[in-house]
């Protein structure tokens, strides 16, 4: 399964995302493996002899504080996200082309494609929670129970799950247990398939890579584990570090883990909330030694520092402008579209992109460390992404926009430089943005200018920007008092759009469903797609779809820039031969000022 979360498209661009650092000349105190093909570092090794422990300084580098749950199957914000990573672990680990590699991970993984199975197993029989009680399969099998139930409202249930054995038989209460999990042995369960794809292999479609621990939560509800102190202070996790203190939306301090499975950390953590605006000094002053998704509006104030290293990658995730345009279905469980909906107008919504100047705000304000997307992909995605050359997406253009909202039938009927609707109308188009920083707020309010400047009337929803905790409930429980966000995801290792996009998708917040659109979904996620060519025609053909019918606009992909410390003795930030925490040493007692 995907490990899909969301971000609002304005924190920084993005204070989940990230940018940065190229042209970092190499310091004589440090040797920097060779650039990537971008041109960024990914790995720097600091001279010195590690020191015994420490506590290494972290920074989540936001505007808005922790939501504070932190639960693998029920936080959805990137904050939440981070923690979570330090305190579970993802059973599987991924290669260079973003497949399960089975020599790494705590689990490996057979697919039969001929009998529609694919078996999990644990490597070792002897893997603990963080409270030392066994980690087996039964906990993993009772996490697909947790996510499949009938009560369970987080975004990770999808019309994925239903590709194995009865679990829509589960899901709506008519079996007590899913009937494809075959448990084989406390280590091995093989999950019976209705079909297979090529995305299973790479943690996709019906393939859950979280687990949590049965023994915490096997008695609660959904609205329980919500609740829970196992879910927000007392965690019991998997992963590197436990949970020892918490400030709440503020800092989280971590301790080693005993029994982490890659062996115990030889340092403990702490991880604070820093907001954009404050990072740079902080960074400058030695106060942190490691942080990714450094602001690349502000790239020219450090790009120079001589007490850190900047290592950059391109990142899985994209940043877009949605616009609602239906309702979910409850009763039965999928998005519809409303015809009456203002943004129904595939018209208005080019206008409205190519209203927009993102070359320049990319060039401009983030120094070209954020480039104008044209497509809903990322070029992380290398075997499936199409350039510019042949999917261009919206370039700059107000004369376009202009034109196509005149031959659509929006004019000015009373003369304030402002269109009405297509019956004479007063046309306003509700904002849904959430709270960034300076750079960011600056931005979205040019947005809005370029708009006015088009005759459209955009304004924010409520007169304001949003806190983040506000803006994600808005969206997770579908808000129908806004007529387009900005935002965006964090992907995964999986780059099919039906878990985003589908009819069924929880992260498809504007509710756009389309026969033919939703045909192309199911295509790309079957097995058709096992032909790479297949594949790639099928991703080349979504994405020229989304440039003639843009449910969503896209707006930059961005490289994150992590910035290290002196005082770090080595980091690599590549997926497949990244550092792991069990590996990170420090060299000094306390960071290293610049000077």
């Amino acid at each position: 399964m995907n490990n899909k979360k969301l971000y609002t498209g304005f924190l920084s661009v993005t204070a989940a995302l990230a940018l940065a650092a190229c042209g970092n000349k190499q310091q004589s105190s440090s040797s920097v493996q060779a650039p990537v093909e971008d041109g960024f570092k990914t790995e720097v090794v600091n001279e010195g002899t590690p020191i015994s422990g420490g506590t290494l300084n972290m920074a989540q580098v936001s505007n808005s504080p922790f939501k504070g749950l932190f639960n693998p199957v029920l936080y959805i914000d990137s904050g939440d996200g981070a923690v979570v990573d330090m305190a579970y672990s993802s059973l599987f680990e991924y290669d260079a082309n973003q497949k399960i590699d089975n020599s790494r991970g705590m689990a490996d993984y057979k697919l039969d494609i001929e009998n529609k199975t694919f078996t999990v197993h644990l490597k070792k029989g002897d893997y603990k929670w963080s409270d030392g009680q066994p980690l087996n399969i039964d906990d993993y099998i009772f996490t697909y129970e947790v996510i499949s139930r009938k009560d369970y409202e987080g975004v990770r249930f999808s019309e994925d799950f239903l590709n194995v054995e009865g679990v829509e038989e589960f899901h709506e209460g008519k079996a007590s247990s899913i009937s494809g999990l075959e448990k084989i042995d406390d280590q091995t369960v093989k999950i019976h398939l209705k079909e297979v794809y090529p995305a299973l292999e790479l943690g996709g479609q019906a393939i859950n890579a979280l687990v949590i621990p049965k023994h915490i939560f096997k008695d609660m509800s959904y609205q329980d584990m919500i609740t829970s102190d196992y879910s927000r202070t007392t965690v019991v996790g998997s992963g590197p570090f436990v949970i020892k203190n918490i400030v709440p939306g503020e800092s989280v301090s971590f301790e080693k883990n005993p029994y982490y499975y890659k062996g115990q950390p030889k340092i403990d953590v702490k991880l604070d909330v820093v907001s954009s605006e404050q990072i740079v000094s902080e960074l400058k002053a030695g106060h942190y030694d490691y942080v990714s998704g450094m602001p690349s509006d502000q790239y020219e104030t450090f790009k120079d520092l001589d007490n850190i290293s900047l290592l950059g990658l391109m990142t899985n995730s994209i940043s877009y402008t949605g616009f609602n345009v239906g309702h979910f279905d409850a009763a039965k469980g999928e998005h519809v579209i409303d015809p009456s909906k203002k943004m129904n107008d595939v018209a208005l919504r080019k206008a409205i992109a190519y209203a927009i100047d993102n070359d320049t705000i990319g060039k401009d304000t983030y120094h070209g460390l954020s480039v104008r997307a044209n497509t809903l992909l990322s070029p992380f995605f290398k075997g499936v992404y199409v350039g510019k050359d042949v999917v261009p997406g919206f370039e700059y253009n107000p004369e376009k926009a202009k034109e196509i909202l005149k031959e659509a039938g929006y004019k000015d009927v009373d003369g304030d430089g402002l269109v009405e609707d297509k019956e004479g109308k007063p046309l306003v188009i509700n904002f849904l943005a959430a709270k960034g920083s300076e750079t960011a707020e600056a931005v979205l309010q040019q947005y809005l200018t370029w708009w006015k400047e088009v005759g459209l009337n955009v304004q924010l929803l409520n007169g304001r920007t949003l806190d983040f905790q506000t803006y994600a409930e808005k969206l997770q429980k579908y808000a129908d008092d806004f007529d387009m966000w900005t935002g965006g995801f964090t992907i995964g290792y999986n780059p099919s759009p039906d878990g985003l996009y589908g009819p069924k998708a929880a992260f498809n917040f504007g509710h756009f469903v389309e026969p033919k659109h939703t045909a192309l979904l199911e295509r790309i996620s079957s097995n058709e797609t096992f032909d790479e060519n297949v594949k790639k025609q099928l991703f080349l053909e979504w994405q020229q779809y989304v440039q003639e019918n843009p449910f969503a606009i896209p707006r930059f992909n961005t490289f994150e820039l992590t910035a290290v410390n002196k005082r770090v003795k080595k980091i690599n930030i590549t997926p497949d031969k990244g550092t792991g925490w069990e590996e990170v040493e420090l060299v000094a007692d306390k960071g290293v000022a610049s000077k």
